[in-house]
């Protein structure tokens, strides 16, 4: 009888180790995403410092920036809260996401590479690549006019710049830099007559600088779309949530409000050029 009794006190043991063993497993991630927020009243973000997409205060610890607040939206169309976790940085979003560290990341391009981790919803916004002169350098209204031997073009090496840099003027001259800083120090003292790169960090400079020229949009128009970046789910509902709320927004301008407001509020950009859109 004894044995029998130990027997069964061993089984509901194992019994009640198994439930909670199961009870942490879905805490942890076997459950989708969207039973998850469903569950938890709550959306986890991915937030670092890089205004005007992410911006903390550092008085009250709230954070705010463009891609918080699409993400504040569509948290509150779903009626759940929105909860910032703070990351390294962008290398790190696509850790965070498969290690179950946060529900949503904003501002990713999705490369095929990223693909084979991560899922994606949108786009919820485009950036454009634009170019800034050096003052001595005349030009700029079409790519053509730096598709020349003779025309240097200050690059970040290894980065999208670079990419698109070689597809719209291959023929240009590359003068390669690890940092943005020393991109902008080759244009504005004339070694370099121009540098590309995003919309977002030509702008803020410009501001920055006095010592560059004239800020171009080249024509053709090239952009790249951002997307929410998610865990990859079996389940599609938080997936097909967010595609929805991403054409719904864009189609209605509020998107690309969002990124001008930020833009303004937190780059300390004082206007906008008309040339300037994030939409498709």
């Amino acid at each position: 009888m004894e044995h029998l009794l130990n027997r069964l006190a061993a089984a509901a043991g194992a019994a009640l180790i198994a439930l909670g063993m199961t009870n942490a497993a879905i805490a942890q991630g076997d459950e989708s995403t969207w039973e998850r927020i469903q569950r938890t009243g709550e959306i986890r973000f991915a937030v670092f410092n890089y205004p005007p997409y992410f911006v903390k205060d550092l008085s009250s610890g709230d954070w705010g920036g463009a891609l918080v607040e699409m993400a504040r939206d569509a948290a509150g169309e779903l009626k759940v809260d929105l909860v910032p976790v703070e990351v390294g940085g962008w290398g790190e979003l696509v850790l965070a996401l498969t290690t179950n560290k946060i529900d949503l990341a904003a501002g990713m391009q999705a490369t095929p590479v990223r693909a084979t981790a991560i899922d994606f919803a949108g786009p919820i916004y485009w950036i454009e690549w634009v170019t800034v002169n050096n003052p001595g350098f005349e030009g700029g209204e079409n790519w053509s006019d730096y598709n020349d031997p003779d025309v240097k073009m200050a690059v970040i090496t290894g980065t999208s710049d670079q990419l698109l840099l070689s597809q719209n003027a291959p023929k240009a001259t590359q003068l390669q830099f690890k940092e943005l800083s020393q991109v902008i120090l080759a244009v504005s003292s004339g070694r370099a007559d121009a540098f590309t790169t995003t919309v977002l960090s030509s702008m803020i400079a410009k501001e920055k600088n006095p010592g560059l020229g004239n800020f171009n949009s080249p024509k053709p128009r090239t952009a790249l779309p951002g997307y929410f970046g998610i865990q990859a789910d079996v389940d599609q509902r938080f997936k097909n949530y967010l595609n929805w709320w991403a054409e719904w927004n864009n189609k209605l301008g509020h998107n690309e409000r969002r990124m001008e407001e930020g833009m303004l509020q937190y780059s300390g950009i004082s206007e906008i050029p008309e040339s300037v859109s994030f939409k498709e």
